[in-house]
C-alpha cells in the first residue's frame, strides 16, 4: 500500500515549484484506506496518508494527502491531492462502508466518489434479500 501512495505522490509533485527545496521525502503514516468496486473491471482504492519532507535548510514537516489508485480494465491510474484542514469532500463509496474518518478533497474533479447505492465490494446477502 505504501508503495502505491508514494507513486501517486511522486506523480503529484512532478513539476510543482512548491517542492523545489525538498531534498528528502518519505511516507510518514498511512492513516486510512477504503477499497471499492464499481464493477469487476473497475476498482478504486482511497487513501489518507502523510508525507514527511525535509527542505534544504533543514526544516522538516509532515503533510496530509489523499490518493486514489484506480484500476480500469487492468490499467492503473493514480491521483493525489494535498489535504487542508477544511477538506471533507463527499464519497458515497467510502461513507457507505463506514469509512467516515477518510478525508476527501472538496473538489470532486479527478477521483471516483461511487454511487449512493454502492456497498462494500464483498457484501453477501441472504437469498431472500
Amino acid at each position: 500500500m505504501g508503495e502505491e501512495v508514494m507513486l501517486a505522490f511522486k506523480k503529484y509533485k512532478e513539476g510543482k515549484s512548491q517542492f523545489k527545496d525538498v531534498v528528502h521525502y518519505g511516507l510518514d503514516e498511512l492513516q486510512h484506506q477504503c477499497f471499492s468496486m464499481e464493477s469487476c473491471d473497475h476498482t478504486f482504492h482511497h487513501f489518507n496518508f502523510t508525507v514527511k519532507m525535509e527542505k534544504s535548510g533543514g526544516d522538516s514537516s509532515s503533510t496530509p494527502f489523499f490518493a486514489e489508485v484506480k484500476e480500469i480494465h487492468g490499467r492503473k491510474y493514480y491521483s493525489c491531492y494535498e489535504l487542508s484542514s477544511h477538506d471533507d469532500g463527499h464519497c458515497h463509496a467510502c461513507k457507505n462502508q463506514g469509512m467516515h474518518a477518510l478525508k476527501h478533497p472538496i473538489c470532486l474533479m479527478g477521483y471516483d466518489s461511487g454511487h449512493a447505492d454502492m456497498e462494500s465490494p464483498f457484501l453477501y446477502l441472504r437469498d431472500d434479500e
